[in-house]
């Protein structure tokens, strides 16, 4: 390669980095480097979406403010021969004043791979589970309240195999039309 090949070379690499430091490294350099074709989008369904109700003061305080995966949460059998399996999810859901409360509306599990030592903990998506029908009917909503702990419980089934000792990701997604979507989301190591 030519002095001269060399230089518009290391010019285009230049601009390259200040467009990439001028917009925040917001730039995706891949079509310019070679790199890979952006994965298609997740065919999975979005969350559900309510219309949102105002609730007034001070009932509003009653409504679910957070959620917590509890450390109860880890993968399992559900029945004696180990046939079905899947991931045993205990959730707590708090109010304004930080006390146990039901939530009226829908919950959305995902289970991601664990990425070590990275700000975002999620890797690659594994598997999605909505609640259905919606927990906005009191019937439903108290087939997974469990009374003594306060908290709700779901059995979510997975038909892959679990390895033991394998880090996964747990995010819940709760959605009301009665407060704001709460996220939270839990490491935990299957078997444990």
């Amino acid at each position: 390669m030519s002095i001269l090949g060399k230089s518009k070379t290391i010019n285009i690499l230049i601009a390259m980095l200040a467009a990439t430091m001028l917009t925040g490294g917001c730039v995706d350099m891949t079509q310019w480097l070679g790199g890979t074709d952006t994965p298609p989008p997740s065919t999975q369904p979005a969350p559900r979406e309510y219309t949102q109700i105002d609730v007034p003061q001070p009932i509003s305080l009653l409504l679910p403010k957070k959620i917590n995966i509890h450390p109860f949460t880890t993968t399992r059998t559900f029945d004696k021969d180990g046939g079905i399996r899947g991931v045993d999810v205990r959730v707590e859901v708090f109010n304004a004043f930080q006390e146990a409360t039901k939530a009226f509306g829908s919950f959305r599990f995902e289970l991601f791979t664990h990425k070590r030592n990275a700000e975002d903990p999620k890797g690659e998506k594994r598997e999605i589970w909505e609640i259905e029908p919606s927990m906005l009917d009191a019937k439903e909503n108290l087939r997974y309240w469990n009374r003594s702990q306060q908290m709700y419980e779901f059995k979510l089934q997975w038909d892959k195999p679990i390895p033991v000792g394998e880090k996964f990701v747990l995010q819940a997604v709760f959605t009301s039309p009665f407060t704001d979507r709460l996220i939270t989301q839990r490491v935990f190591m299957s078997g444990q």
